[in-house]
């Protein structure tokens, strides 16, 4: 069997993202996959840029894939940073080979961005719907995609795997210490949290002037290099703007994705504290890698009745699932899982 795996992340600017997609390559790769890696794509507008887009459309684009003419199977990772790229890419692949085209969803810019409620989404689910497999983040996204009129077979990843060149953390010492890391801009309802024993270290770009005594901001590392600082008990998995829900638009979508801090804090050893209504929630619980609760302003109560004896056996599952996650289980098995469905 031939397959292959098309990658992007040459040209993506969020850090995230190129680490996500790396990972799945390289974890795909060590299951039989080859890369098709596209080269850099024009973004600027001028007339120059218009006909070098032109040229990746028809030529660059059509020779990649006939070179992999021979392919069973295509796993494409979505979305790209450019919808012109994705159609071209996406009616090539049906023009050029006759393999099966397989999507790792990273995310759906219709709940994401747009709340599903923009025009986005059409067009979006007409790109969904070119696919002859999907890989979704898990059952809310999968429930999502059938809702919107997607019919072809849907394996749940679960957890997106970390590739961690960083020691696991094996520190089984509890002090009721929790950190954060992601973009800072939007995590707002940090400026309102007021912890009297816990103490919340901060990672991430764009952090706003003042935080309250409870928080100390560390700075901006890269996702090679955070696992280094990540000492603390637990990994905090929240968004939007309040403590008691994770509200707007940020929040609304972490009730369907799988955010990559939770990967990040898991490939670390370190447990998760994650909003309960998050649908990572149900991994975490079942894993008993951490924790699901309702309200921050309850996190000082919640970490106070854990026992050092409850925080060792949770640790333990962390380091556990650290292990899986750097080899790339849960990637190698949902592409194992929609191969057999979709041939």
């Amino acid at each position: 069997m031939k397959k292959y795996i098309i990658s992007d992340f040459a040209k993506c600017s969020i850090s995230r993202k190129v680490k996500a997609q790396k990972d799945i390559t390289t974890f795909a790769r060590q299951v039989g996959y080859r890369p098709i890696l596209l080269p850099a794509y024009p973004l600027s507008h001028d007339f120059k840029s218009k006909l070098k887009k032109l040229k990746y459309s028809k030529i660059t684009i059509p020779k990649l894939l006939k070179g992999a003419s021979d392919a069973d199977v295509i796993v494409f990772q979505y979305p790209m940073y450019s919808t012109f790229l994705m159609n071209h890419l996406i009616e090539d692949i049906k023009k050029y080979t006759h393999a099966k085209l397989v999507y790792v969803i990273h995310d759906i810019e219709g709940i994401r961005m747009f709340d599903d409620t923009d025009n986005y989404s059409d067009n979006e689910l007409r790109l969904l719907k070119q696919a002859d497999g999907i890989i979704a983040h898990n059952q809310p996204m999968t429930d999502w995609l059938k809702e919107h009129g997607i019919t072809v077979p849907i394996v749940n990843l679960g957890i997106f795997d970390y590739q961690n060149p960083q020691l696991i953390n094996q520190d089984m010492n509890y002090n009721k210490s929790a950190v954060f890391a992601g973009s800072l801009e939007k995590s707002t309802f940090l400026t309102k949290l007021n912890l009297k024993d816990t103490k919340l270290t901060l990672y991430g770009p764009n952090p706003t002037d003042q935080y309250p005594a409870c928080i100390q901001y560390e700075g901006k590392l890269s996702p090679e290099e955070l696992p280094k600082k990540l000492t603390q008990n637990f990994g905090l998995v929240w968004d939007g703007d309040e403590l008691d829900t994770c509200s707007g638009t940020y929040g609304h979508y972490l009730q369907f994705n799988a955010p990559h801090k939770t990967s990040l804090y898991l490939s670390s050893g370190i447990p998760v504290i994650i909003w309960k209504k998050a649908a990572m929630a149900k991994f975490i619980e079942e894993n008993h890698a951490g924790f699901a609760i309702d309200n921050l302003n309850d996190l000082d109560n919640v970490l106070a009745q854990i026992t050092d004896d409850e925080y060792k056996t949770i640790k333990q599952n962390a380091i556990n699932m650290a292990m899986r996650l750097r080899e790339g289980h849960y990637t190698k098995a949902a592409l194992d899982q929609i191969v057999k469905q979709v041939l």
